[in-house]
């Protein structure tokens, strides 16, 4: 956001021998060095954990954390799960939160718009 890469540190979990961990192995092995020539300015751990399905791990300079699950990804996700960490901030997702803004669709609720006012009792007593 202003000229300082945002993601701290990258980790790379995987197992040795489990077949969920085949694309991310072939990651590490034949992709991680080319990546890290791109991206030099973020350390890469890659960690092994024997029977665990394999994930990414960030941290940014905010101090969030995000984590994605590589389960029986191939090496073209896994990439590309890394790029999406690496150029990120480290916000939350605008799409889930919709960022405060209103949300308009093209098709009219048939309840109609919720004001503050729709179930106060009338004052007409």
């Amino acid at each position: 956001r202003t000229g300082i890469w945002q993601l701290k540190r990258l980790v790379v979990q995987h197992c040795t021998w489990g077949g969920s961990s085949a694309g991310t192995r072939e990651f590490v092995e034949k992709v991680l060095p080319e990546w890290k020539k791109r991206f030099p300015q973020i350390p890469v751990e890659v960690k092994i954990k024997k029977n665990r399905h394999p994930y990414l791990h960030g941290e940014y300079q905010n101090g969030r954390q995000k984590d994605v699950g590589l389960r029986n990804q191939d090496v073209d996700a896994v990439t590309t799960y890394m790029d999406l960490l690496a150029n990120q901030w480290g916000g939350k997702h605008a799409s889930i939160t919709h960022n405060g803004k209103r949300v308009e669709t093209k098709a009219q609720s048939v309840q109609g718009l919720w004001t503050p006012y729709l179930n106060r009792p009338s004052s007409q007593e």
